[in-house]
């Protein structure tokens, strides 16, 4: 679950949908079992933040 699409997740039957899978009338209900909390859906996937504090010869490791 990659690229610019938002995902969310519903909090009660914890099912993975995208933004455009929303009911048009009502954004927070869940479209599969009409729950009224989702949330953000969070990727197992870590984020690697390049700083400017990093020496010359750590950013040439890092490429």
């Amino acid at each position: 679950m990659t690229g610019d699409v938002v995902y969310y997740q519903c909090v009660y039957c914890k099912r993975v949908f995208s933004k455009d899978q929303l009911p048009r009338i009502i954004d927070t209900r869940c479209p599969v079992c009409g729950f009224n909390v989702i949330k953000k859906h969070k990727s197992g996937m870590a984020k690697l933040i390049v700083t400017s504090k990093l020496s010359e010869e750590q950013r040439l490791l890092l490429s």
